[in-house]
């Protein structure tokens, strides 16, 4: 029941390009790594900027986003998609924003950097949460670190089946990991989301045993690759400030070589009022 459910609540969880990203590069010195800010892109009355942040021995220590405190507010509520990946399930030549589109309103931004597998995230911010009511059914954020190019990203068309998915490609989507590349705790929920892929849970998630819905981690996955890390946070829990970093359960073995985060962190700073949701833990990984 909890893993029907849960492919349930997936259901709005694709995301798309964002049309506002600019380059707006800036070192900033913290004593022992540097700071690399990158695009930026707006949304409400508020922005989201990248960053990369790099030891002075040139060793990632964190990726991410920041955003100042007033993104949290005036953020768009209607309507609840933005019209980024919509399909015309009725087929009558108009799209309707609220049951033909999914994905919430998104915005893509770059890294600049190749010190990490992670090429660009996209930020959806979901006005109302999405099904099952009473999980993830509040205003939240899906902050998806893709392993893949913006390009391979919308090479996962829409389409009329599940997750508004072209059907061919939801089969691929769906296809297993390998076991040794996914933690034992992770459940292949085989629902798959245009300009996204498919979803792996923790099944160990407090929201998904009883418990109420405040962050979570997810991994996404399409022809049998790791292709995102997802950190989703309600925005109800941001509000309340937080500062803490979270374990990512490692799998056995990584496909591909390179610097791995093993912890997400959620920080809000007081003294300039600025979030930051951020990859962190770095370490290298050979491949299997």
């Amino acid at each position: 029941m909890i893993i029907k459910n849960m492919a349930i609540a997936l259901a709005l969880l694709a995301g798309s390009s964002g049309a506002f990203a600019t380059g707006s590069k800036q070192d900033v010195n913290h004593g022992n790594a540097v700071s690399h800010k990158n695009d930026r892109a707006s949304i409400g009355t508020g922005y989201y900027q990248t960053f990369v942040q790099v030891s002075r021995r040139g060793k990632p220590k964190a990726i991410g986003v920041k955003f100042p405190k007033t993104t949290l507010q005036n953020l768009p509520m209607h309507p609840l998609n933005d019209g980024k990946t919509c399909y015309d399930l009725d087929s009558n030549d108009n799209i309707d924003l609220h049951n033909e589109c999914t994905g919430g309103h998104s915005r893509t931004l770059y890294f600049n950097s190749d010190l990490t597998p992670f090429k660009n995230i996209t930020i959806n911010w979901e006005p109302h949460g999405h099904v099952p009511s009473g999980v993830y059914d509040s205003p939240h954020f899906d902050f998806h670190f893709y392993l893949t190019s913006d390009i391979e990203r919308k090479q996962i068309t829409p389409g009329p089946c599940t997750g508004l998915m072209n059907c061919v490609q939801e089969q691929i989507a769906i296809m297993p990991l390998p076991s040794q590349f996914i933690h034992s705790d992770f459940i292949n929920t085989q629902l798959a989301f245009a300009h996204m892929g498919n979803h792996y849970v923790d099944s160990t998630s407090p929201e998904l045993n009883g418990g109420d819905f405040t962050h979570t981690f997810i991994q996404g996955s399409y022809d049998s690759q790791i292709t995102f890390y997802e950190p989703m946070v309600s925005r109800d829990f941001l509000l309340e400030k937080p500062n803490f970093c979270t374990p990512i359960k490692t799998p056995m073995a990584f496909e591909t070589a390179g610097y791995y985060p093993t912890k997400y962190c959620m920080r809000y700073k007081p003294a300039n009022q600025m979030y930051r949701v951020s990859l962190e833990g770095f370490v290298y990984r050979e491949a299997y």
